[in-house]
């Protein structure tokens, strides 16, 4: 039966991508955009199971750049450094495919994405750059995106986490402690990691205007009450510290809209904490425990592979070999761990040290050029924008959450406009 409506929904969706190219008519590269973003909960569904995994992100991605991108000639001198991360991370994909044990079918669609998300991160950046007040669109069609997640999350409340769009339900759903809620996305982890990552551009003030939308403000305090129904430890921790990152750098409304949220929260956590999955798991030091064991193995892979890695897309095939005990059983059904419950260490095994440097370079870097852009403009949605990624570096700790297209699409747009917001325009607000 989910077989049936997701073919459904993949057919509505890459036809109206198609729609959209073909009549509207808008700049397409601004069309192409808005659609990933607005089409977000159903961009990750795999077309063709059998074969390889290509979403319909990818392929509508590839059917664009090829049959409709028209290239905006910008010039950004201080976005070079990127290009050229990009290109040793090219160079370390291919070496390390071709030195791996085999090439598998996993490794292709893994170049495959590989490939479109940065095409869509080059499109970005370039219309970001041609048009900066393009940001307001963004920000927009992905509260659009946030909304829709909280009304799938209120009917998972009443119907259960089988109101689903994954083709199976996580592991990690249903648990002696309790029910753990996804809303559209597969695992709570990283439903979690989006809404952490997501709920701070809701106080970004638009295009020079001088106040934060009350609606958003709600939005927020809404997001963060979801996030608790996650139960993502690792996901509200980085929300924590992108809180943390606001209240030191950022303005006073800024601190105010956090309190108002606090005053509201708080109280409801400590009435219903019983109810609430994220203060009902097992406690941290089991999670730690189970995770630290698949930790030591990965580090071990590394070590034997430090510097191109095991090839990329290549983690499952290879513990399947040289770590057989990395899997897990449900419904009677044996799968193979396809990352070490931890981002850091599948980028480490798969691409080796240069490869994960040159990754980490493309977030990091950003990180540290905004907050000195800060400091210099007060552009607070500079912080923002490092706040989400700060959530995010958090909850990736534990969690392969690239593993989910649309994850990967929401941290690529987030550091795209970081990377390229005009910070030089100050807040009124400041």
């Amino acid at each position: 039966m989910i077989g049936n409506i997701l073919m459904i929904i993949a057919i509505i969706t890459t036809a109206l991508f198609f729609y959209f190219m073909l009549f509207s008519s808008k700049d397409k590269n601004l069309v192409y955009i808005q659609y990933v973003l607005i089409a977000f909960p159903f961009i990750g569904i795999d077309l063709f199971p059998s074969l390889l995994t290509i979403s319909i992100f990818d392929l509508t991605t590839l059917i664009f750049v090829t049959l409709f991108y028209k290239r905006k000639y910008v010039t950004n001198r201080e976005n070079k450094i990127y290009q050229y991360l990009f290109f040793i991370l090219s160079i370390i994909m291919i070496v390390g495919s071709i030195l791996s044990e085999e090439f598998t079918r996993e490794s292709v669609s893994s170049v495959l994405q590989f490939g479109s998300i940065f095409i869509f991160a080059k499109i970005l950046s370039d219309e970001i750059i041609s048009n900066p007040s393009f940001t307001d669109e963004i920000i927009k069609c992905i509260k659009i995106t946030l909304l829709f997640s909280l009304v799938f999350l209120v009917g998972q409340f009443f119907i259960g986490p089988s109101f689903s769009i994954a083709k199976s339900q996580n592991i990690n759903v249903t648990s002696l402690s309790g029910i753990r809620y996804p809303s559209f996305f597969q695992d709570p982890q990283k439903y979690a990691q989006f809404l952490s990552a997501a709920c701070f551009l809701m106080l970004a003030k638009e295009w020079e205007k001088e106040k934060i939308s009350s609606i958003n403000v709600l939005i927020f305090i809404l997001t963060v009450a979801a996030m608790l129904f996650t139960g993502g430890r690792a996901g509200f921790g980085g929300w924590i510290l992108g809180i943390l990152i606001i209240m030191a750098a950022g303005n006073k409304k800024y601190r105010i809209a956090i309190i108002a949220a606090g005053l509201i929260i708080i109280p409801s956590i400590m009435m219903f904490a019983d109810q609430i999955p994220m203060f009902k798991r097992e406690s941290v030091s089991d999670s730690f425990d189970f995770r630290y064991l698949i930790w030591q193995d990965a580090y071990k892979i590394f070590l034997d592979n430090p510097l191109f890695g095991i090839g990329i897309g290549n983690y499952a095939n290879y513990v399947s070999i040289h770590n057989p005990d990395q899997f897990w059983i449900a419904n009677n059904e044996i799968t193979i761990y396809d990352h070490p419950e931890s981002g850091y260490l599948k980028l480490l095994t798969e691409f080796g040290l240069i490869g994960f440097i040159s990754i980490m370079g493309m977030i990091g870097m950003p990180i540290i050029i905004g907050f000195k852009k800060y400091q210099k403009y007060k552009n607070t949605t500079t912080i923002l924008l490092i706040a989400s990624i700060a959530s995010w570096i958090i909850g990736f700790y534990t969690v392969y959450s690239f593993g989910d297209v649309r994850i990967r699409i929401l941290m690529v747009t987030i550091i795209c406009m970081l990377i390229t917001i005009d910070s030089s325009v100050k807040d009124k607000i400041a």
